[in-house]
């Protein structure tokens, strides 16, 4: 049986990129504006997944369980908890106020 080839992932990394620059350049100045806003927006939600990630590793709770704990009372202010509640909210859809 002949082993398979090995892919070289930078040849395919550099043709994606390639692609993509292309279809950057056939974008018009807004929709380049639209664009980069949502990446901005995906790399904001991306890193504070990170944070809720490093604080449920560091605490043993999901950040669904914490936050309900913490709204409770039960887990004090600390400056962590403090912190974590408000990244969690961040990710959280909005809720609409009744009038």
């Amino acid at each position: 049986m002949t082993p398979t080839p090995a892919v070289n992932t930078q040849s395919v990394n550099s043709q994606l990129i390639d692609g993509l620059v292309q279809t950057l350049l056939a974008l018009s100045v807004k929709e380049r504006e639209v664009l980069f806003q949502r990446l901005e927006e995906a790399k904001a939600r991306h890193d504070i997944q990170e944070k809720l990630c490093q604080y449920e590793e560091q605490y043993g709770l999901s950040s669904q369980e914490f936050h309900a704990q913490f709204l409770s009372g039960a887990l004090g202010d600390s400056e962590d908890y403090i912190e974590w509640a408000g990244f969690y909210e961040m990710l959280q859809p909005s809720q609409s106020v009744a009038a």
